[in-house]
């Protein structure tokens, strides 16, 4: 039997079982608005004791619901946009059949968070930390495929893509190994975490998602190492318990989008009772090769390195298809009056996922994938509250399970490089809350974090099929442990008009590998340790306008990644500094293709810090809210990549089975599988972010909201005055939606924009993803390889021109050894409409229209295009 299967007996079981009490009246009735216009799709509760009865009202505005006890009954109606309404109705006296109940329209609505101060239930308008909250309306009409991309609408987030199946939120110039993800207040990140942008978050399942809270800026005290950009916690969606018994609902979705061909189901079953409720989902979609605007590639390996327009080999990109499934169970149990226990577990697996900047979006390479991908996280939480001196205190046990695994092969008769890695991250927390004098909220815990890696790496020549294993990219065993405590207060020193917050946190960290001499690994134990704090002021000038004002520190301290990867990155072939030490290395001055020494050896690695003073105001109306915030972040002791300068040549070694090919004059040294020099890790240089984030919405009209947004923020390196990599451009948008008092459709028009990226650090202007360098080496490698495996290449010349290896390398080089594709990424404008209708009290039909002019542009930093227009279809059935 089935695990749907059996799911469905159950619930019919537990229905048949339901109790009924004897039901005969009939209450009968409209909905109307303040002026006294029908009310369509609004939610009617009718709770009678024990009994609760739902129903909705019609295009008119009129309802009816039968089944109804002769009792005392309090009638709820509620809609998105207005105030409920609520009414007391006697049935026990028979001429009662009728009522009429009125919805004012609603002002804006309070946003209500819980990150700033782990758990605590706060107003977004009185915390002093800039945020912003993604609900599950909005993620229901938002275009996306996989999680991350519902955040390209809030301030300040640039969500970048290296291929079609992942995403990586930047906020302020910071993602992944600087960015921290929470999944219900637990730690997302890990050890295993690199540099530069991740896919991670991608593998979060966007149906079981209640909200997103996104607190921009540093939140090092509250969750400790990586949180210099600025935090995401993903809220799951909480089964409630049910006030009437045992009672049970569910859902089911089905979606398709055009652009990439796309379709997807999802099915979530909640059963509740009065002490507990249990909620299971599953989802399973496939997404096909992506066509982007105009049907064009702008960083194709066709254009990067034979000068010519991506459309003579496809108009929808190659290899960007796959494939996700997943399922997840959670469960809400009250064991006493004032004690809970939450718990989750979810499972994700992502399959023919290709690393589409590597293949022809970029690199060339014949083979570039991540497979599998898997997920496995879950929780149990104990909350009480009334206990003792605290308050309330809470605690959890997690589980957090990682699978990235990965296979690369330059060309169809080159040796694969196969590689599995696996991490699971054991959590333990706790904290407790107390409010002192009213008017003081302490929280305070502690938390341990324990790593366990496992990892392999093998080469396997396709000729005869014989697997060498060599060293894995991180060692097999390796162990990294985190732990923290921190303490935080909130004070309202005047009521509604001061508040202070202030907080510290003890961070510790400790790397250890094991021995390994058939890999030179030796043993190795790395501790190291951080104090950070913060401090925020909240002033109220008048009842609608706060002022902010906050100085962190946040900090990040050296991972697994940092310490002890080797191997080819989006940054490069990448080694350890032990290696590179080892090896006579000295830093670079950048980490760009024409890095020069600076003299300075390579040595061991300290946590990095950011001290970040921000200001802001933020103004709250029922009609009008908007929020500006400055900020000016220092970097110190940056966790970077630099060049590997070697004075001594270094040709021939071999390091973790890849060998040393070249070296230039200056000690840049280079492998075969790789153009871009050798890279390690350093934290030599301090760097400066300053920015500014603002977003405004405004009730129009009774069924009008326009929303807007911007942002811009720029870095630059202290030393060398270079640009910090992946810097976002100034990018902002605007909605404007349309929702008829009394109808059941909603319109929403939408615009995108972002302005041209030119400020590129040399890292970036050497990524496939971004600037496309390419060399005379880099040429003859294509053209010899990829170009002629597909055709492009006959009889020594490129047959669309009838050009030699050299007259390509001469017409696309303009000569010189060695440029870029770009030197910036272009700005654009994209335009979208969506719209809603409630076809049916049960039934929601949703459209997205995106991209209606078919522009080619690029997210800057992502490794694939934007998608041309692009028509996604949902349809949603509650029963």
């Amino acid at each position: 039997m089935s695990f749907v299967q059996m799911v469905t007996l159950w619930a019919t079981a537990i229905s048949f079982g339901q109790v009924s009490e004897p039901a005969d009246r009939t209450l009968s009735g409209t909905v109307v608005d303040s002026i006294g216009g029908g009310v369509a799709i609004v939610t009617i509760t009718v709770a009678c004791g024990k009994r609760v009865v739902t129903g909705m009202s019609d295009q008119q505005g009129r309802f009816s619901i039968a089944g109804l006890p002769a009792e005392q009954c309090l009638v709820v109606a509620a809609r998105e946009f207005f105030d409920a309404a609520t009414l007391d109705v006697d049935l026990t006296d028979a001429s009662i059949s009728t009522v009429r109940l009125t919805l004012p329209v609603a002002g804006l609505k309070t946003e209500l968070v819980v990150t700033p101060t782990r758990g605590a239930v706060e107003e977004a308008f009185d915390v002093p930390e800039a945020i912003t909250v993604t609900t599950r309306e909005e993620i229901n009409s938002r275009p996306h495929q996989i999680l991350p991309q519902v955040l390209r609408e809030e301030t300040g987030v640039l969500v970048q893509q290296t291929t079609t199946a992942q995403g990586s939120p930047f906020i302020r110039g910071f993602s992944a190994q600087r960015i921290v993800y929470l999944m219900d207040g637990i730690r997302f990140n890990t050890s295993i975490f690199r540099a530069g942008a991740t896919q991670y978050l991608g593998w979060i399942n966007p149906a079981l998602v209640d909200r997103l809270e996104v607190v921009r800026g540093p939140s090092s005290v509250q969750y400790g190492s990586d949180s210099l950009g600025g935090t995401i916690n993903v809220l799951s969606v909480e089964p409630a318990l049910s006030t009437i018994g045992r009672h049970v609902s569910g859902a089911v979705e089905g979606a398709f989008g055009s652009a990439d061909l796309s379709g997807s189901g999802d099915a979530t079953l909640l059963v509740q009772d009065r002490t507990w409720a249990v909620r299971f989902g599953g989802t399973s979609q496939r997404v096909g090769e992506l066509r982007t605007g105009r049907g064009r590639d702008s960083h194709s390996a066709v254009t990067r390195f034979l000068g010519l327009p991506s459309e003579v080999l496809y108009k929808s990109l190659p290899q960007t298809d796959f494939s996700q499934t997943g399922g997840y169970v959670a469960t809400t149990v009250e064991v006493s009056k004032d004690a809970s226990l939450n718990a989750i577990f979810l499972h994700e697996d992502q399959f023919g996922v290709n690393r589409y900047d590597r293949l022809l979006g970029g690199d060339g390479r014949h083979r570039s994938e991540f497979t599998p991908q898997r997920l496995d996280f879950g929780y149990i939480r104990y909350q009480r509250s009334n206990a003792g001196w605290l308050d309330r205190w809470s605690t959890s046990l997690s589980l957090n399970r990682q699978q990235d695994d990965r296979l690369e092969q330059s060309r169809p008769n080159t040796v694969i490089e196969q590689q599995t890695g696996r991490v699971l991250a054991l959590g333990y927390q706790a904290q407790g809350a107390r409010v002192v004098a009213d008017r003081h909220a302490l929280t305070f815990g502690g938390e341990v974090y324990d790593e366990y890696i496992a990892a392999s790496r093998a080469f396997q020549d396709p000729a005869t099929n014989v697997r060498t294993t060599v060293r894995p990219r991180i060692p097999d065993g390796t162990r990294y442990t985190s732990t923290g405590l921190f303490m935080q207060m909130a004070s309202e020193i005047v009521p509604g008009r001061l508040m202070l917050r202030a907080g510290v946190r003890h961070g510790y960290f400790l790397f250890r590998t094991r021995p390994a001499p058939e890999f030179s690994v030796r043993l190795q134990r790395v501790p190291s340790s951080a104090l950070t704090f913060h401090s925020g002021t909240v002033i109220g000038l008048t009842n609608v306008v706060n002022a902010t004002f906050s100085i962190s520190r946040g900090f990040r301290a050296a991972n697994a990644v940092d310490l002890g990867s080797i191997g080819i990155s989006g940054g490069g072939f990448e080694i350890t500094p032990a290696v590179a030490y080892n090896l006579g290395g000295l830093l670079g001055d950048s980490d760009g293709a024409d890095a020069a020494s600076t003299g300075f050896p390579v040595t061991d690695l300290k946590p990095e810090s950011a001290i970040s003073v921000e200001a802001g105001i933020k103004i709250r109306t029922s009609a009008f809210s908007a929020s500006l915030s400055v900020f000016d972040l220092e970097l110190r002791d940056i966790l970077q990549r630099r060049t590997a300068i070697f004075p001594a040549s270094i040709v021939g070694t071999t390091i973790a089975g890849f060998t040393v090919a070249r070296q230039d004059t200056t000690g840049r040294a280079f492998i075969a599988e790789d153009p871009r020099p050798i890279v390690t890790r350093a934290n030599r240089d301090r760097a400066r972010v300053v920015g500014m984030e603002s977003d405004a919405q405004i009730r129009l009209a009774p069924g009008w909201l326009a929303i807007g947004y911007f942002s811009i923020v720029t870095g630059r390196e202290l030393g060398n005055d270079h640009h910090l990599r992946r810097m976002p451009p100034p990018l902002g948008g605007a909605r404007v939606r349309w929702e008829p008092v009394g109808q059941s459709f909603w319109i929403e028009g939408t615009a995108s924009f972002a302005f041209a990226q030119n400020q590129l650090s040399p890292g970036d202007v050497a990524d496939a993803r971004i600037g496309g360098w390419r060399t005379r080496d880099s040429i003859t490698e294509f053209f010899n390889g990829g170009a002629t495996a597909l055709g492009l290449v006959q009889n020594g010349k490129l047959t669309a021109t009838g050009e030699t290896l050299e007259q390509v390398q001469d017409r696309v080089l303009s000569g010189a050894d060695g440029a870029s594709l770009f030197v910036e990424t272009p700005g654009f404008v994209s335009i979208g409409a969506r719209a809603g209708w409630q076809l049916h009290p049960r039934i929601m039909l949703t459209v997205l229209a995106e991209n209606l002019t078919d522009r080619n542009y690029r997210w800057h930093g992502s490794g694939v295009d934007a998608p041309g227009f692009n028509l996604q279809v949902r349809t949603r059935y509650t029963f």
